[in-house]
């Protein structure tokens, strides 16, 4: 018998994409409560849910099932098929090794994704004094 891995594949999509479980829940037409049973495990979405999800994430439902690396549904996919939106509306695309690296670091405490910030700033520092 397979193994289902939707729960950790529907957590680290939402959390990469920056959705709140109120947005999907409303997209999907149902409770908040619903959408977090199913990011725990506790219940599995429905077929035609599941194929929403799937179609809304532009993945296989196969890959949101039954994945055992969420972040490689990110690192396969097409090139610079993936974008960030900045605070200003502008977007920067990004290639699948980049997409799994955010995703990588969403998942870190804020304060060692502020180390990680700093260390960036820090190195780009020196690459412009030349260092």
């Amino acid at each position: 018998m397979s193994q289902f891995h939707i729960a950790e594949n529907l957590k680290r999509l939402r959390t990469f994409y920056s959705y709140r479980q109120q947005e999907l829940s409303d997209k999907l037409n149902i409770s908040r409560q619903a959408y977090s049973n199913y990011e725990r495990g506790t219940r599995l979405p429905d077929l035609e849910t599941a194929s929403e999800l799937a179609r809304f994430y532009n993945i296989p439902l196969d890959r949101l099932v039954h994945a055992k690396d969420p972040a490689g549904i990110i690192a396969e996919s097409a090139p610079y098929g993936h974008i960030a939106l900045t605070p200003v509306g502008s977007t920067i695309r990004m290639n699948g090794p980049d997409a799994k690296m955010f995703l990588s670091y969403k998942q870190l405490p804020e304060n060692v994704q502020k180390e990680i910030r700093d260390y960036i700033r820090f190195k780009r520092e020196q690459q412009e004094k030349g260092l």
